[in-house]
């Protein structure tokens, strides 16, 4: 009785061990290692194929290092300048917004010109190859940096994902860190994008980023 005791009791405290141990994290395939590329090559690379993208995101807002806001949001990105952004509060609709051609278009919910800007912000965020044709390229051991007037960016080498951006706008300096790998059917990005401006800081974790999604009316109504 003995021996099946400390047999099953073993075999306990090697199930929490298994169920415990923390999961290895996604990696996505070095598909460009031993490659150099040109900044023309990375630009072509990264937006071969795509014409819009889906992101269905949770964001937390601090502010002077304290608890701001929470909410989730679902994101549409066409190019070349279009954003349409549902804000959701408890489950509840509480902002509809399109940015089109530089212009704001609150559908529903409170106007604010803030929007205009986050909109603006999760469009660099998502598609940060769209306004780099300028700049130069340096190439370091495992990263691409490149600079234009306005932006610096670093680029993991092996997989061309995004590690970091510098913008400089009109409201001050903006910060983006990029982490977590995660891959929606074969589509790879970071999953956790930081966001620093001036006070705020706007934590981002994609839970989900759709390639190409199929639209309707909808989504292109701006009134």
């Amino acid at each position: 009785m003995l021996k099946k005791l400390l047999k099953y009791f073993s075999f306990s405290i090697l199930f929490i061990f298994i169920a415990c141990a923390p999961k290895p994290k996604l990696l996505p395939p070095p598909l460009y290692q031993d490659t150099a590329f040109s900044l023309e090559e990375i630009i072509l690379k990264a937006g071969s194929g795509l014409d819009s993208l889906k992101a269905i995101s949770n964001i937390t807002v601090e502010k002077n290092d304290k608890h701001f806001s929470t909410f989730s949001a679902s994101t549409l990105i066409k190019n070349p300048d279009w954003v349409h952004m549902r804000v959701y509060q408890l489950g509840m609709l509480v902002r509809d917004f399109v940015i089109k051609d530089n212009i704001l278009y609150v559908l529903s919910g409170k106007k604010d010109l803030n929007l205009k800007s986050f909109g603006r912000e999760m469009h660099n965020a998502i598609f940060w190859w769209e306004d780099i044709q300028d700049g130069s390229l340096t190439v370091t051991n495992d990263t691409y940096i490149i600079r234009s007037f306005h932006k610096e960016l670093h680029l993991d080498r092996d997989t061309l994902l995004p590690l970091k951006q510098i913008i400089s706008s009109e409201q001050g300096l903006i910060v983006m860190t990029y982490e977590e790998p995660k891959e929606t059917d074969g589509y790879w990005y970071k999953s956790i994008i930081e966001l620093y401006l001036n006070e705020f800081k706007f934590s981002v974790k994609l839970k989900k980023l759709i390639k190409n999604p199929s639209l309707t009316e909808a989504d292109f109504r701006i009134r």
